[in-house]
């Protein structure tokens, strides 16, 4: 007798008692044989995804070096309600309106007749919960942790949300955790759907895919993005351009996940690295040095600030967010005095150990940026770790709401306008007025296929994107669409442009913008 355990929908489990003398045949007097045949099974749903209330119905073949005739097929477990024909090897199942979450169908296959230890199979769908059916339950946040394929993250705050931190029951992938959550963003913060940090006990957030546990995430609202993938978009090229060099840098990870608060559902995000001392040593630096944030455009690696003015402080523009003293800013200000007063080929030499900067981090920063159309992050929107390892100030890129065709507040940003941020970046400014050829070396190392400038990379990208969120983000869309075309900050310009777009439209807006830059940057870098 064996005992096999299998998993089932929505994280459960079933004990399956094996007979391993006694094959699964009509004939008992046939004697048993090995067969080693194997199949694959393969269920005939044109779409695997479901709302609470829809009825699930397929039929199984066996695909493979056995024939369906040949094989015994049997569902181990099913959902209550859910019924099984074994000779029309048919499924089917009316759902409920507390039926949602991920279904994992586990089917015992063998041949007929056979000794043969049984495979199993599974067939796997989704069912989201019916958020606007009358009557329906809140999920169970232990239960339903998949919606159409991505995460589900349960929060429920223990009083009123604002700026400071409120105590949270949060739940994640079937795991139950005590922490806190804020609302973040300066903009942002007045969306009718806000982005939120995530502040846990201790690091024990598990994130399948990251190599170790964390002790915050924030979650950052689409609301200015009704494409839902910019800022994604983003911070994936940043980690391809890492790697394409084959270099250590600071890159946030980011993955799409559906929110509910208090029970109800709340929509699409992108999750995000929390960046801090834990993110810093989460990419294998040292995480004793000195992180800052670029709050305004006076960070700008200029001796005056965004008017044109001297500075009062050189830190001006920054805020610290790690290191000791908090309010001592010394190493900053050493470092824009050295951009403010050095000649350009002193500051396009820093490279390597005991550098100021990393001036080939710098230039893909300003390439990420130009190419992008991310003005309000060519200077401000940024991080800068100032590295105890002696490779000088680090650049993490952060808010790329305005980037890939729109502005901060939605504005459209046609894709044959080309600004180099120089105003913004004494940096950029370096670059720009002696050694462009290096910066075009550069991108046009990136844009040979497969590279991170590589326009059917960026569009197999962004498909990517879509085969994912697809569904998620048509139901975020119908959620918050109003609260989107109603917003004071963007309306009256959109109105007067008339170039409002639903998410489709967007979506499509988006991909034509991606093809219009490819051909403005076909005629703006030199030939490779």
């Amino acid at each position: 007798m064996t005992l096999l355990l299998l998993l089932t929908g929505c994280g459960n489990a079933v004990s399956l008692k094996l007979d391993d003398t006694a094959p699964a045949t009509a004939d008992d007097s046939a004697p048993p044989v090995a067969d080693g045949r194997r199949c694959t099974i393969v269920a005939d749903l044109d779409e695997r995804w479901f709302t609470e209330g829809d009825t699930v119905d397929f039929r199984v073949d066996c695909v493979g070096e056995l024939p369906i005739e040949d094989a015994d097929i049997t569902l181990v477990s099913r959902p209550d309600g859910g019924d099984w024909d074994p000779e029309a090897r048919r499924f089917r199942w009316e759902t409920d309106l507390d039926d949602g979450g991920r279904w994992d169908l586990v089917f015992q296959v063998r041949p007929r007749g056979s000794t043969d230890f049984p495979q199993a199979e599974v067939v796997t769908f989704w069912v989201a919960d019916a958020i606007d059916e009358w009557g329906n339950e809140d999920p169970d946040p232990l239960r339903y942790t998949e919606e159409w394929g991505l995460p589900v993250l349960h929060v429920d705050p223990r009083g009123s949300l604002s700026q400071e931190y409120v105590e949270a029951d949060i739940a994640f992938m079937g795991r139950a955790y005590r922490g806190e959550i804020k609302i973040r963003g300066a903009a942002s913060a007045g969306y009718p759907k806000n982005s939120f940090t995530l502040d846990f006990d201790y690091e024990e957030l598990e994130i399948e895919g990251w190599d170790t546990t964390r002790d915050h995430l924030v979650l950052v609202t689409p609301f200015d993005d009704n494409s839902y993938v910019r800022q994604k978009l983003i911070y994936d090229q940043w980690a391809a351009i890492a790697d394409f060099w084959g270099v250590q840098r600071l890159t946030p990870r980011s993955f799409f996940v559906v929110l509910y608060l208090n029970g109800e559902y709340h929509g699409l995000y992108t999750a995000l690295d929390h960046v801090d001392n834990e993110f810093v040593r989460h990419m294998g630096f040292s995480d004793e040095g000195n992180l800052y944030k670029s709050v305004n455009h006076d960070a700008n690696f200029y001796l005056t600030d965004a008017n044109g003015n001297t500075k009062s402080a050189l830190y001006a523009g920054y805020e610290k967010k790690e290191g000791e003293p908090e309010d001592d800013y010394s190493d900053l200000g050493d470092l824009v005095a050295f951009t403010g007063n050095a000649d350009d080929a002193t500051v396009l030499a820093q490279s390597g150990p005991d550098a100021w900067l990393q001036i080939d981090e710098f230039m893909d920063w300003m390439l990420l940026v130009t190419y992008s159309s991310s003005g309000d992050s060519a200077g401000k929107n940024a991080y800068l770790y100032h590295d105890p390892g002696g490779t000088g100030f680090r650049y993490t890129p952060w808010d790329f709401n305005h980037a890939w065709g729109q502005n901060w507040y939605t504005a459209r940003i046609p894709a044959d306008s080309y600004d180099l941020f120089t105003s913004r970046n004494r940096v950029f400014l370096g670059i720009e007025r002696s050694a462009m050829d290096t910066l075009w070396g550069r991108f046009n190392a990136m844009r040979a296929p497969g590279g991170p400038f590589d326009p059917a990379w960026l569009r197999e990208t962004v498909d990517g994107y879509y085969a994912q969120i697809e569904r998620s983000a048509a139901r975020d869309w119908d959620r918050w669409d109003d609260d989107y075309y109603r917003y004071s900050r963007w309306a009256s310009t959109r109105n007067g442009a008339d170039d409002w777009t639903d998410y489709p439209g967007e979506k499509a807006y988006l991909y034509a913008w991606l093809d219009d830059r490819a051909a403005l940057y076909d005629g703006l870098a030199p030939a490779r």
